[in-house]
This record gives C-alpha cells, structure tokens and sequence, in this order.
C-alpha cells in the first residue's frame, strides 16, 4: 500500500472468525492527504501534539483506520464516531450483524499496525528497538518474575531481541484488555520458548472475563510486533 486512495479499494469483510491487522509505511502517506479523513475531535487532539513526527502518525493512523472501518461497515467514514472509553481505549458504539468490532492502533518509528476483528477485543504495538535502552533494568522493574527468569535462559547476543518480542506483546495485552499499564506489568506474565513460537496464553494473576492470546507478527528490521486477542480460534490475516 503506498497512498490512501489505494486504501480506500482495499476489500475488508469482517467475520466472526478473521483478524485482520495492517502494516503500514507511514513515509509513503502525506499527512495533508490524510488529514480531511479527521473528525472535528481528532482535528483538535492533531493540532496538540507538539512534535511534528508524532502529530503525522497520528494523523495518517486515525484516517487509515476511519477508512477501514468505513469499508467493513459499508458507510461513509465522516459517520464513523470514534470515542474514548473511560480507561481511554477507543471505539465505536456501532454494530456489524449485531455483534461489536474490535479494534486497535500503533505506532512507532516509520511504521503502524492496525487491527480489526469482529466480536473479539484486540491489541496492537509496535516498536523500534533502541540499542541505547537499558532493557536489563527494564525487564527487572517491569518483567513478572517467571519473564525475567525466562529472559536470562537466552544467550547474552539474542536478549535484546527477546526483550523486545515479550514487550511488545505486554504492551499487545494491556491495550487488549484496555486496561492499560495500570493493569500492572508485573502482574502477567508472557514466556516464549527458545524459538519465540507464536500462540502464547497469558497467564495473569489477577481474574480475568476473557482468555488472552499474544502473538509475534510482522517481523521487521529493528523493529517487533504483536497482537493479543481474546480468542485462541481467530485466523489472523496480515496487510502489508
């Protein structure tokens, strides 16, 4: 994809057992192209951003994904109503066939991920590895105590690597849920095993309604991606 006229002939169905996530270029969109896909509201939060980067990602993400979500539910994206929970998940109030969409964005560097699924709560992210970052302090505050042990079983020259897998899926599952990081990094936990197989179970310590699945996606020069989903049975279909 390298324009947002080309996304707006993308064909997205959406049904009860498919996860769609979209990897995008964010260099090869104009955020001037982009920006009349806004709301009034996201016009405004726009303008609020201070760095000139950030205000672009966000700019081309949201319209991307009020074109997509228009194409799923056949309508014009200016009625498409994007709202923030109380815990500042967004979503929209709308049904498709009765049941809800799922929904989630992120960004970071040069790329986003989008994900859309019907009648399951899903979460993205996305991130640019940083050589610089101090990823063992990291894992030590952030890590349950089971991931933490789990990260020093992998030679010295892969543990970056790995640290970016499982965070990336940690920050995945606290958007899911929408529960954010007060949810308590610590409080789950996310192994991989020496081949970072995909499928992973969440296993938290504290109750929760849903099952939750995490998965390593696109894979990416310096970057790692995830997605959690709150259902092992969705088929995940990758855009790029």
């Amino acid at each position: 994809m390298n324009n947002i006229e080309q996304i707006s002939q993308e064909r997205l169905v959406l049904l009860n057992n498919k996860t769609h996530v979209y990897l995008i270029k964010l260099d090869l969109f104009d955020s001037k192209e982009c920006i009349k896909y806004l709301s009034d509201d996201e016009l405004i939060r726009a303008e609020n951003f201070k760095i000139v980067e950030k205000k672009d990602q966000f700019i081309i993400t949201r319209s991307i994904l009020r074109i997509l979500l228009s194409i799923a539910m056949s309508k014009s994206y200016e009625k498409i109503n994007i709202f923030h929970e109380e815990n500042g998940k967004p979503s929209i109030k709308e049904l498709l066939n009765g049941k809800p969409i799922g929904f989630n964005v992120s960004h970071s560097g040069n790329y986003a991920l989008i994900a859309v699924s019907l009648n399951n709560k899903v979460g993205v992210d996305i991130e640019l590895m940083d050589l610089h970052v101090d990823y063992k302090k990291l894992s030590k505050r952030f890590f349950s105590e089971q991931e933490y042990d789990e990260l020093q079983k992998f030679h010295y020259d892969n543990q970056r690597d790995i640290f970016y897998r499982i965070w990336a899926r940690k920050e995945s599952f606290v958007k899911a849920t929408g529960h954010g990081i007060k949810f308590g990094l610590k409080n789950f936990s996310i192994i991989l095993d020496s081949d970072c197989e995909v499928g992973v179970k969440v296993v938290t310590s504290v109750p929760l309604k849903d099952s939750w699945f995490t998965y390593n996606i696109f894979e990416l020069d310096s970057y790692k991606t995830a997605l959690t989903i709150s259902t092992e049975d969705s088929d995940i279909i990758l855009h790029q």
